[in-house]
């Protein structure tokens, strides 16, 4: 359920940050990068939590949403703007 709360929202902010002529393409990197990294992940991160054990795992996963948190609070605000004043 939490995925669904900033998932529209990730997609949405990152597609904003693309010129107009490039807004489709953009996305389609963003996207195809998000699964690479969702893929690599699933092979490098479990491994690793499985060996650090419950306490140290859930660190591991609330310094990735700091991390995601920050990037969201400190980047360009793009509210109630309109396409062209963001990215022209």
């Amino acid at each position: 359920m939490g995925n669904y709360l900033w998932l529209p929202f990730t997609y949405t902010w990152s597609t904003e940050n693309y010129p107009t002529r490039a807004r489709a393409s953009g996305f389609a990197l963003v996207d195809g990068l998000g699964h690479i990294g969702g893929g690599m992940g699933v092979n490098f991160i479990v491994p690793i939590a499985l060996q650090l054990g419950p306490m140290p795992t859930f660190m591991l996963i609330g310094s990735f949403l700091l991390i995601s948190a920050g990037l969201a609070r400190f980047g360009m605000s793009t509210r109630q703007k309109r396409l062209d004043e963001i990215s022209p």
